[in-house]
């Protein structure tokens, strides 16, 4: 019913504005603002910028007629695997997971997100963060993803 496959450039504008629509209902989840015009912008030219470096790809889902209805990318990063690390490592993010609406629940989050992952293994990326709504979780427990310590302090 659906076909993967890696996206190509001229198509990250339109997965800049899923990125959009996915930040837009991480605020309505989880009561984060919503991103503005301007960082729509630098978001589709970061996701520019780091596809043309190499650094970035997304994995998507089309339906029956070509469109694409799910997304999720996976970004490169050399990073200190933890606080104290003496050398940077290669590390993932995943980014910008994304599914139309009418097409949820029928497990391409999951699908994208796992070949996703395969891709920062081969690019020799140790592990993957990401950063979930509170509704999504289990969809990334369920990969293996476990929760980190975090701790915050709002400042009013």
């Amino acid at each position: 019913m659906y076909q993967t496959r890696w996206a190509e450039r001229e198509e990250m504008l339109l997965l800049a504005e899923y990125w959009y629509r996915m930040a837009c209902e991480l605020g309505d989840i989880d009561g984060i603002p919503a991103p503005d015009l301007m960082q729509v912008n630098q978001v589709r030219n970061l996701f520019l910028k780091e596809y043309d470096s190499g650094n970035l790809l997304f994995r998507v889902a089309m339906d029956l007629e070509g469109k694409i209805v799910s997304c999720a990318g996976g970004l490169l990063r050399m990073e200190y695997a933890f606080p104290l690390s003496q050398e940077l490592t290669p590390f993932g993010w995943i980014i910008s997971v994304y599914t139309v609406e009418q097409h949820r629940k029928k497990g391409l989050a999951h699908l994208l997100v796992e070949e996703v992952c395969e891709w920062l293994k081969e690019k020799g990326a140790k592990r993957a963060r990401l950063w979930s709504s509170s509704s999504a979780k289990n969809v990334y427990k369920d990969l293996g993803f476990t929760s980190m310590l975090d701790m915050e302090k709002p400042f009013v």
